[in-house]
């Protein structure tokens, strides 16, 4: 009686903190695991009924004994690398994750998409992923390669405009026919290759341009530069690239060897809890740590969830990194002119920069004392002194935003179906049209 008590006030209390307003996940997670093992308690307590103190306490030890040994073999594989309960759990779930996780290694760009692949389903955002949100795309998407692992529906050997970038220029949690370049192509009627690829930083991107812009022969080439991880994007290619020569393959090493910094996302335990915290979101709803409400003059306040992009500083490594990223843009630059290409680079804000100063943030929210980075600002210093032409989309877009508009998933860091439109039309004014026909 009292152990169900005491779980009663234990879930009450969850749901309060939750619903408090107030961002505190890892307090309310706390709350609703103890709950969870109170519950549990409770539940076997009718299995002491009737006994003696001392045979309770023996059936009491023996049960959790038994329970500990099963939970910690079915850790081990997880922990050695052998099974990621993560993917079973989306699996067994019917969730869709995309093809998030979906590359195979290469020699030079370190990892690729494999060719000719279709995904299709509603994926879950990056930010549902993050920070556990029960939340999943609104309708279904689809994603598809072309020869090269690029996200193309058809093959191509020739184009007139190629977009170089990340994943925001692949069009992650968008379809095939909401990305920019599909919407670009609509717009205009040019043919448009989509040379973005999730995860790739200017490193990765200058050999996008070697390899398969250069064979494409564009009268234009479009190459976005993200401010929220290019930077960091490059230092991970240079590791994976350092780890692939060394290894020959993605994993060679990792598997059967202990890996406690992956542990976290593939064990069963873990796992298991943040389903249990999804399905229970009606009555003790997820908490994120950072997120803004935004006026929707059209509706009600839209909740707009933000990574802590701008929690980082900007400090000597990121710096030096800089560096690089402007000395692989300057190559590439010069590879375009040389090729008698045009180039234009694309400034992309993260979402933060963007909406910001149209949102209110709750009360104890660490957005309140994120500061922007300068990079904006550095980056339009770097194209003007290299002579480059600069599409920065920080100020159409804070534009869209005072006007109500959403061109940012609220659940994800990427740009929504809205975006990408947005976007393709700033484009079709800024590229220079086809030289007419002699």
């Amino acid at each position: 009686m009292i152990l169900g008590t005491l779980a009663l006030v234990a879930w009450a209390t969850a749901a309060w903190l939750a619903r408090g307003g107030t961002p505190r996940p890892g307090l309310v997670d706390g709350v609703v695991g103890l709950a969870l093992a109170l519950t549990f308690v409770a539940a076997l307590a009718p299995v002491a009924l009737g006994a003696s103190l001392r045979i309770a306490r023996l059936r009491a030890m023996a049960a959790a004994l038994t329970l500990g040994a099963l939970l910690a073999l079915a850790e081990l594989p997880a922990l050695f690398g052998l099974v990621d309960y993560r993917q079973l759990w989306s699996v067994a779930s019917g969730e869709w994750s995309g093809p998030a996780t979906s590359f195979v290694s290469d020699p030079v760009l370190a990892w690729a998409r494999p060719p000719h692949s279709t995904w299709e389903g509603r994926p879950r955002s990056d930010m549902a992923v993050a920070f556990n949100l029960p939340v999943r795309a609104p309708r279904e998407q689809s994603f598809t390669t072309d020869v090269n692992g690029f996200r193309n529906r058809v093959d191509r050997s020739r184009a007139d405009i190629a977009l170089v970038g990340d994943s925001y220029v692949e069009g992650a949690y968008v379809s095939d026919d909401e990305t920019a370049a599909s919407d670009l192509e609509r717009l205009t009627g040019w043919s448009v290759a989509n040379l973005g690829r999730s995860g790739y930083g200017t490193l990765q991107e200058l050999e996008v341009v070697r390899l398969f812009v250069l064979p494409l022969r564009p009268r234009a080439v479009v190459w976005f530069f993200f401010e929220g991880n290019d930077l960091y994007d490059d230092d991970t290619y240079e590791n994976a690239l350092a780890y692939l020569h060394a290894h020959g393959s993605y994993g060679a090493a990792q598997h059967h060897a202990l890996d406690w910094s992956r542990f976290p996302e593939a064990s069963l335990s873990l796992n298991a809890f943040r389903l249990v915290r999804r399905t229970l979101d009606p009555i003790v709803p997820v908490v994120a740590p950072s997120y803004g409400l935004f006026h929707e003059p059209r509706g009600p306040d839209v909740k707009l969830y933000f990574y802590k992009d701008a929690a980082l500083r900007f400090d000597d490594y990121e710096e030096q990194r800089f560096a690089k990223a402007r000395r692989a843009l300057s190559e590439g630059a010069a590879l375009l002119r040389a090729n008698g290409i045009a180039l234009r680079l694309v400034f992309v804000p993260s979402k933060f920069r963007v909406y910001r100063d149209r949102c209110q943030f709750p009360s104890g929210s660490p957005c309140g004392s994120w500061s922007l980075w300068d990079l904006e600002a550095r980056f339009q210093e770097f194209c003007s002194k290299e002579g480059l032409t600069l599409l920065d989309l920080t100020g159409p877009m804070r534009a869209a935003a005072g006007r109500g508009e959403i061109l940012y998933a609220p659940e994800d860091s990427h740009w929504n179906a809205e975006g990408h439109r947005f976007v393709a039309g700033l484009l079709a004014s800024a590229l220079p049209p086809p030289a007419p026909a002699p």
